[in-house]
């Protein structure tokens, strides 16, 4: 079980603003008020990979050098209203059942699907067009491998993110090799909503997209409020394990470690301000411990 960061309750204002239309927010709105906030009904766990690398230390850097660690895949759907909203896209469900996977650094980490993401959308009655937002964590292959799933759907992401994928390279092959994947996944969406900064998605502080950048310039996470389980907070990828939360550990292919720890030094005072859980998206021993669709968190 996930160990509850101890800090003290530090209320947090953080201004954003928005780009063209699709969620409704304003400019220079916040996070969400804890005693104000409204709710999302529903929060399905979607399993959408799991995968093998090679080499603990790349995300534990100078600990288990070679040694090899499972990670899961984990995408979530929220419901709203008469809204859905999809957070990640996972790994691309052609690869099901392929014993030899997929993989974003062949050389590293090798991803399996044993369940589509569109057949477990189904078992509770939904179609991809279904889908009203799909909104990215970060544009790393495990994170957007079935966007093109979902041409109907407005696609919202940090406009930072997008222009990060088509930035000139550095020196980082690994990082340049997972821009390159990002632009070929991401093709061309039809709609595409770019957004600067947390952004309340529907204006109610019932679900709010918060920047966490470090792991990639335009990473972010997600703040949910439902009305039994309270706030939950959606890591994305600004960290991978516990352990690496509880002692500020960042990965080696993170593009900025300043940020990645002050992201997540964000990520614990909002869970201390609201009191919020916190679902680690690649923590397997977590992972495997919460409900699975068509299980929900209400």
């Amino acid at each position: 079980m996930i160990k509850h960061a101890r800090t003290a309750i530090i209320s947090i204002m953080i201004a954003f603003s928005f780009s063209v239309g699709g969620a409704r927010a304003a400019a220079g709105e916040k996070l969400p008020d804890p005693a104000k906030a409204g709710f999302a009904e529903r929060l399905y766990r979607i399993d959408c990979g799991h995968s093998l690398a090679n080499d603990e230390s790349i995300w534990t850097p100078g600990e288990n050098v070679g040694k090899s660690i499972q990670f899961s895949s984990t995408c979530w759907l929220i419901k709203r209203g008469n809204e859905w909203v999809l957070w990640d896209t996972g790994v691309p469900q052609s690869a099901l059942n392929d014993p030899n996977g997929w993989s974003t650094l062949p050389k590293l980490i090798v991803y399996h699907v044993d369940k589509t993401i569109s057949g477990q959308l189904t078992e509770i009655g939904l179609k991809v067009h279904d889908i009203t937002y799909v909104v990215l964590s970060h544009t790393h292959g495990d994170h957007i491998g079935n966007v093109s799933l979902f041409p109907d759907s407005m696609i919202v992401m940090q406009r930072v993110e997008h222009s990060w994928i088509y930035s000139p390279d550095g020196e980082n092959e690994n990082v340049n090799q997972l821009k390159a994947l990002a632009r070929k996944l991401m093709g061309t969406p039809k709609r595409l909503q770019l957004i600067d900064g947390d952004t309340d998605l529907f204006g109610d502080g019932s679900v709010t997209l918060v920047s966490t950048p470090g792991h990639t310039p335009g990473s972010q996470s997600l703040l949910v409020h439902l009305k039994d389980s309270g706030f939950i907070i959606l890591s994305g990828d600004v960290v991978h394990l516990e352990d690496n939360f509880e002692k500020n550990i960042v990965p080696s292919l993170n593009t900025d470690k300043a940020a990645s720890i002050a992201s997540m030094d964000k990520i614990r005072r909002m869970m201390a301000t609201y009191h919020a859980k916190l679902f680690i998206n690649h923590d397997k021993a977590q992972s495997d411990t919460l409900k699975l669709l068509p299980a929900f968190y209400d």
